[in-house]
């Protein structure tokens, strides 16, 4: 009994540690993106790009990440596909 409830545990701490690992990447890869394309725009990639890229997950997020690259200089049209992408 003892060893199946250490399996069982180490079952839970497995799925316990991959989960924050599965949610992550997909918020990661949208800053990427949005970084790239603000690159690939000719904008120079700084602190202040990376962090309006930065964790835009919801409607106000985006409106965050927008008005920070706009305010930074980048291009309202761009400004709004890069935080889409994010």
């Amino acid at each position: 009994m003892e060893i199946r409830n250490a399996i069982t545990v180490l079952g839970v701490v497995a799925a316990a540690s991959v989960v924050p690992l599965v949610t992550a990447a997909p918020a990661q890869a949208g800053q990427v993106d949005c970084v790239n394309y603000l690159s690939s725009k000719g904008y120079r990639i700084g602190s202040r790009v990376r962090s309006a890229c930065d964790d835009v997950e919801s409607l106000a997020d985006r409106i965050t990440c927008q008005t920070g690259l706009i305010g930074i200089g980048v291009r309202a049209n761009h400004a709004l596909e890069a935080c889409v992408r994010a």
